[in-house]
């Protein structure tokens, strides 16, 4: 399912980059609101915000929809849920193992957990959502900002993992300037050796520009 673990290069400080690959949010159109949303009734999350799984859990299997839905973390019938936009991609630099999944990029519904502090008149979002075509497969958070006329302007995945013989979980924390600092932790678990291999951390941090789009200013590998 995966491929083998790639060199990896040292600090590398790209500007002005596109945070999802071949996005072409800003043409796409939502699914119609039926009912229109009173805006002023959804409340906001004050950042910082952050979140990541912690170890154990991932073990047991603890986190899914169902987890998240019974602690009134999402409603399956919000009407926010229509503003989910799915098939985002990771940035091919990147490198993921997620990315050689058979169910990727995901298709499907996501359902909305928190609204951020709008930027500059747009609205910014998280959604969670689950590829239950993959037991081993984490609940993934994805942040989209929105123009007024309701169309994704950018999106970004922030957290997700995956418990198998090659491992990934991705961490998120988001601070007051809308810089949000994403942590990916891989490892493969070689059987017949009986240890772990290709391990390494990479650490990116995106900012949310005026115009609502995503933007890769910083990125550090580590062993």
């Amino acid at each position: 399912m995966f491929k083998n673990i790639i060199q990896i290069s040292l600090i590398v400080f790209i500007l002005n980059l596109t945070a999802c690959k071949k996005q072409t949010a800003t043409e796409e159109t939502l699914p119609e609101v039926t009912t229109a949303i009173e805006w002023e009734a959804v409340s906001i999350q004050k950042l910082p915000f952050s979140f990541n799984f912690k170890y154990d859990s991932i073990l047991d299997y603890y986190y899914t929809l169902d987890y998240f839905s019974k602690r009134k973390l999402i409603d399956t019938s919000s009407k926010l849920n229509h503003y989910f936009s799915d098939s985002t991609s990771f940035l091919p630099k990147e490198d993921l193992f997620i990315t050689e999944s058979k169910n990727y990029p995901y298709l499907g519904k996501g359902y909305f957990h928190k609204r951020l502090p709008d930027i500059n008149k747009h609205k910014v979002m998280v959604f969670i959502y689950q590829n239950t075509q993959e037991e081993e497969t984490l609940p993934y958070f994805e942040l989209q900002t929105f123009n007024n006329e309701n169309h994704v302007i950018d999106k970004i995945i922030i957290a997700g993992g995956i418990n198998d013989d090659c491992s990934w979980d991705r961490k998120f924390s988001i601070d007051k300037n809308y810089i949000i600092t994403i942590t990916d932790k891989e490892a493969c678990y070689d059987i017949e050796d009986e240890k772990e291999i290709g391990k390494r951390t990479l650490k990116t941090q995106y900012q949310i520009k005026e115009d609502g789009s995503i933007i890769v200013f910083e990125e550090e590998v580590v062993l």
